[in-house]
């Protein structure tokens, strides 16, 4: 009895001051919006101290939190984004049809918002956005930075941006400082106390996602954290050494691979001179639109795929890359895609994006320059 409580009182002591950020359900967002209905015809592919954030899990495809802009706050649904730097919004001087859809910042209604009108434009592996750069207060759980550079969009071609429930990103890549993300004006304000944060990822649209600031949350894994260095001024950009299938060397990265980690894209991005190869191993089929396909019915015996990192084995099973919405004909859709470079840095390049990071969970360390990940409690 009383190692359980100790234990128990240790727990509460290495969660005390962590915020966290929801990642919450999409229904949560469509009914507050009564846009139900009509979202549903939508998909979308492509330290001990901190603070906490649930996130929205949108079919497994993205995962975004509430956040306060302003003082009074106004409240949006931002895409927490790993794989970019900026801060962005949807605002009133945006008269695309992607806005239609959303609440808009108006920084009229904000009585702490500057701005010098500095244009801002930024395109994405789907989708772009351009606008004017201007700073306010964030607010973010228990969290609040005075001072965040924020991007008001004015034009986002396209339907990209309609599509999902998000209302913006918020960038949280590992860039230079003049970038300045809202981690870096976290650590300079001084309203974290270990430049760290850390992501658990829900599966199968289930609640209970969130990113924590300032720390990590021990109770959502167990065992120790593998940790990877990643390069200075990436987007969190590492270089392993090993990819095997089934537990066989595949030869592929015997020399080495390079990957950012990204919570921004959906899927497992592969090196395209190997994406081919790497669903003949798997055994897969391509139906009538090209993609890659598996009998949802024999998902769980499909072979592991396995990243090696700085000495650890971290496994993928059959049920983390494949894709659970079954079609017609009972199949469902790989969720591993061919990446949009060959090489980066004269390595075969891939993105770990959250059929991956589903997996695992994982810290993101600025202090010092790695990314961690440990197998789920």
């Amino acid at each position: 009895m009383m190692k359980c409580l100790l234990l128990g009182l240790l727990c509460l002591a290495l969660t005390e001051g962590l915020v966290r950020v929801p990642l919450v359900k999409k229904k949560t967002i469509m009914k507050e919006r009564g846009l139900l209905k009509e979202m549903l015809k939508y998909a979308q592919y492509s330290s001990q101290q901190g603070y906490f954030e649930s996130l929205i899990n949108q079919n497994d495809m993205a995962y975004f939190g509430k956040v306060g802009i302003g003082t009074p706050p106004q409240y949006f649904y931002l895409h927490f984004d790993t794989g970019s730097s900026t801060l962005w919004v949807n605002s009133v001087y945006c008269n695309s049809d992607a806005c239609n859809s959303h609440p808009l910042f108006n920084p009229s209604q904000s009585s702490t918002f500057t701005s010098n009108q500095q244009p801002f434009s930024i395109k994405y592996g789907t989708g772009s956005v351009q606008g004017f750069l201007g700073n306010d207060t964030v607010t973010i759980g228990q969290l609040t930075v005075t001072n965040q550079q924020i991007g008001l969009s004015t034009s986002e071609p396209g339907d990209h941006f309609a599509r999902p429930l998000h209302d913006g990103l918020m960038g949280l890549a590992f860039r230079p400082p003049t970038y300045q993300t809202i981690v870096d004006n976290m650590i300079q304000e001084g309203v974290i106390e270990e430049p760290i944060f850390a992501f658990y990822l829900s599966r199968d649209s289930e609640s209970g996602s969130e990113v924590v600031f300032g720390g990590v949350d021990p109770s959502h894994y167990e065992g120790q954290i593998n940790w990877v260095p990643v390069q200075q001024n990436s987007h969190w950009q590492l270089v392993f050494e090993g990819f095997e299938v089934n537990h066989q060397s595949t030869g592929w990265c015997d020399s080495g691979c390079t990957a950012i980690t990204d919570t921004g894209t959906s899927l497992l991005l592969c090196p395209p001179q190997y994406v081919d190869s790497l669903h003949q191993m798997l055994g897969a089929q391509q139906d009538s639109n090209g993609n890659y396909v598996f009998d949802c019915n024999a998902v769980s015996s499909l072979p592991p795929l396995t990243f090696v990192m700085n000495g650890a084995h971290l496994h993928l099973p059959g049920t983390a890359y494949v894709l659970q919405d079954e079609d017609s004909n009972s199949n469902c859709q790989s969720g591993i895609r061919a990446s949009h470079e060959e090489y980066r840095n004269g390595y075969p390049y891939w993105i770990l994006g959250d059929v991956f990071l589903r997996q695992f969970y994982s810290v993101f360390d600025q202090g010092n320059a790695r990314v961690g990940f440990a197998n789920l409690a």
